[in-house]
């Protein structure tokens, strides 16, 4: 005669024992995205650019100045004409330099645009090429300036009249700095028509956006692409 065991279930720590181990295989396998992909990033740094260059142009508009926009591969910054040159700026900070980040690409078209015929701006040779393009580093710039806002308080204080204030500061500048922009944002509202592309090219696909600017703001951005 066989005699039958009686079957055993399984015992509340152990199920409690198995609950723990299925929540810790979960949480092994569950992947979290931290950060923004890569045609996002690229459309968060032309969208921030193509809002700059707005307020650039909305400032000079308002208080009367004229502005540039310089671009490379590094990055770009906003400069101001004072005392027949030109500087770059430093406040307000949302006009301060800024740089890509690391992978990006820019390529600056300025000749040759369809939509530039008949635009007076696009037909002055506004970058020179040649070597004194840049300026050397010289101490008496700055000396220069010192003393031309110096004259211009004592003759505020002779006058009684305030001395008028643009708002804006600038930076010294250096041996490397550019001797003029590239894209002109003047006070009467026009803008030098460009067509600037931005990629992504950490990694294959490489990831496109262009910003294009026809006589005015707002500028007409396009959606991101991916090269084939």
């Amino acid at each position: 005669m066989t005699t039958r065991l009686p079957r055993q279930g399984f015992t509340l720590v152990e199920v409690l024992l198995v609950i723990l181990l299925i929540g810790m295989l979960a949480v092994s396998v569950v992947v979290s995205f931290s950060g923004d992909s890569r045609d996002q990033r690229l459309s968060k740094e032309t969208e921030q650019l193509q809002q700059l260059i707005q307020l650039a142009s909305e400032t000079a508009m308002l208080k009367q100045q004229e502005l540039g926009l310089f671009i490379n591969a590094e990055g770009y910054r906003f400069m101001l004409f004072k005392d027949d040159k030109w500087h770059s700026i430093s406040q307000p900070k949302a006009l301060r330099p800024r740089q890509f980040p690391a992978g990006f690409a820019v390529e600056l078209e300025l000749e040759g645009l369809e939509w530039s015929e008949g635009n007076l701006l696009s037909q002055v040779e506004w970058q020179d090429d040649e070597e004194d393009a840049l300026f050397e580093e010289n101490s008496f710039d700055e000396i220069a300036q010192k003393k031309q806002q110096e004259k211009q308080q004592q003759q505020a204080e002779k006058t009684g009249q305030p001395q008028l204030t643009t708002g804006f500061e600038t930076l010294p500048r250096q041996k490397r700095d550019p001797r003029l922009p590239q894209v002109f944002i003047l006070s009467s509202g026009e803008i030098t028509p460009f067509l600037l592309s931005i990629s992504e090219q950490s990694d294959r696909p490489v990831w496109r956006q262009e910003l294009k600017a026809v006589f005015s703001i707002p500028l007409e951005r396009s959606e991101v692409s991916r090269d084939r």
